[in-house]
């Protein structure tokens, strides 16, 4: 049965590694859809590479779009930073920061379906 539960359109904060949590914005079906827009793009002949980069743009794409606030990230001399688009990529630059953020926000938002209506 497909459970009509209502989604929470609250903002919500998630610890990604020691000392530094990020806000997030639910994921919407525009975000969704511009995520699986920036894979696609990504998707030329070229089999695993282009799936590795494909999955590296969905999990981009809804970080730019998803990200409020966060605590914790600052430049090269420690003084906080704003989330931007600069920024948010030079953190997703960093293999630990990507992997938490794509196991903690994006990966449950392809799961919620399955998990919601099973």
């Amino acid at each position: 049965m497909l459970k009509l539960d209502p989604l929470s359109a609250e903002p919500f904060w998630l610890d990604i590694l020691p000392g530094v949590r990020v806000r997030f914005r639910p994921v919407s079906v525009a975000a969704m859809l511009t995520a699986r827009a920036a894979a696609a793009d990504t998707l030329k002949p070229g089999g695993a590479q282009a799936m590795a980069e494909a999955g590296a743009a969905f999990t981009r794409s809804l970080t730019l779009s998803g990200i409020l606030a966060w605590e914790g990230i600052g430049d090269a001399a420690g003084k906080p930073v704003d989330p931007g688009e600069t920024t948010i990529l030079q953190l997703l630059d960093l293999w630990p920061a990507f992997e938490a953020i794509d196991r903690l926000y994006a990966g449950p938002a392809l799961m919620r379906l399955d998990e919601k209506n099973v």
